[in-house]
């Protein structure tokens, strides 16, 4: 058996060439950023939903677990929602939800309208006062 001998060659790189890969990263980050907040809006929207969703099969659950009834008032005005116990009305069970604060996740979301009226309420057998369809829209209809 013989003895290999291998030589191994350092390189550099140029400052030519390192110069022109971060050209390139920072024309893909670019072109990855714009297109991401470009879909921002469309991520709010779908971040409110599911939460208002999320918030209303709490209220139900909250109603079957105490034992009375639980409403999720809407104010339109202020894109605004909050839940309460209709044995303490005007007192917001844990959180307001703010759909215009970016602090929430949110922001410039629209509580449009409400087909069942402002106040859901929901009763300790599961049932809620009327059904009803909740439109929600963004900066971009």
């Amino acid at each position: 058996m013989g003895m290999r001998c291998v030589i191994h060659s350092e390189q550099g790189v140029s400052l030519i060439e390192l110069v022109i890969v971060m050209a390139i990263t920072v024309i893909l980050s670019g072109l990855a950023s714009a297109g991401f907040l470009s879909q921002l809006p469309h991520h709010r929207l779908n971040h409110a939903a599911r939460d208002l969703v999320s918030d209303l099969r709490w209220a139900r659950q909250l109603s079957l677990a105490e034992r009375q009834p639980v409403s999720v008032i809407l104010d339109l005005e202020t894109d605004r929602y909050r839940i309460e116990r209709q044995s303490r009305p005007g007192i917001a069970i844990g959180w307001v939800r703010d759909l215009q604060d970016r602090r929430q996740g949110f922001g410039e979301i629209d509580l449009v309208s409400s087909s069942g009226g402002r106040t859901l309420t929901f009763y300790p057998q599961g049932t809620t006062n009327n059904w009803t369809t909740i439109l929600l829209r963004n900066k971009s209809g």
